[in-house]
């Protein structure tokens, strides 16, 4: 696991951009797996300002997670976060994109939908992430198997907490739908970026404790091609 800290947010971000920029003009059909939620937004935006209007025209994008139970076009939808910033301003058509549909009856068999996908493309080749206040990669909390692929989970109470900030008003938040570990182990890079002192207790925790599944961030180090990017806020040294 490499680490590295950066003097702020924006060069934090500026940097994660050019990583994915770089990486998609050295192999344009690469599908990468991006996070919501706030760590990433400016990420995204940095992006778009600088892409090229062919840089993504082969490119494929996978959204790690959902809550379930909430419908798309709700405000504090994973799915918003992604796509108002990223996937619509790149245009990125329906096909070269893959949402979690958190409405489903069946939403196992969404999961295998989302497995399918991602194996169809030959799998990942960048996830991006953030990482929970308990360690959690996407919504995989504390206790998840390294070898789970995308899975319905339970949520820890901290994870439903945090959640609210995304809403309007109080929403219930019991169960996330998530890509699995064991996709971000089998990517080709894996990525997660923190920042703002809120962080730096579980960036520590990463740090210094050894892998295990208690920690699901802890994965990071199992990976040969793996970055923790932080900004000095989020750094505990």
């Amino acid at each position: 696991m490499n680490y590295q800290v950066f003097s702020s947010y924006d060069t934090l971000s500026a940097h994660a951009a050019q990583f994915i920029l770089d990486y998609v003009r050295q192999k344009p059909t690469a599908t990468i797996c991006v996070a919501s939620g706030e760590t990433p937004l400016l990420t995204f935006q940095k992006i778009v300002a600088n892409a090229k209007p062919e840089d993504f025209e082969q490119a494929t994008f996978v959204a790690l997670d959902e809550w379930v139970g909430i419908a798309p076009d709700n405000a504090g939808s994973c799915r918003s976060y992604i796509d108002s910033p990223l996937i619509t301003p790149l245009g990125i058509p329906a096909e070269r994109v893959s949402f979690f549909d958190s409405l489903a009856d069946d939403l196992e068999a969404e999961c295998q939908r989302v497995n399918d996908f991602i194996a169809s493309k030959g799998g990942l080749d960048i996830i991006m992430v953030g990482i929970g206040m308990n360690g959690h990669l996407g919504l995989n909390e504390p206790g998840t198997p390294f070898d789970t692929y995308a899975h319905v989970s339970e949520l820890e109470e901290v994870t439903a907490s945090v959640g609210q900030k995304y809403f309007q008003s109080e929403t219930p938040l019991t169960h996330g739908i998530t890509v699995g570990l064991k996709h971000l182990l089998e990517a080709k890079v894996a990525i997660v970026l923190a920042n703002g002192e809120k962080k730096k207790g579980i960036i520590q925790r990463v740090l210094e404790e050894s892998v295990s599944e208690k920690l699901p961030a802890s994965a990071l180090k199992l990976h040969s091609n793996s970055y923790l990017w932080v900004d000095s806020a989020a750094n505990p040294a």
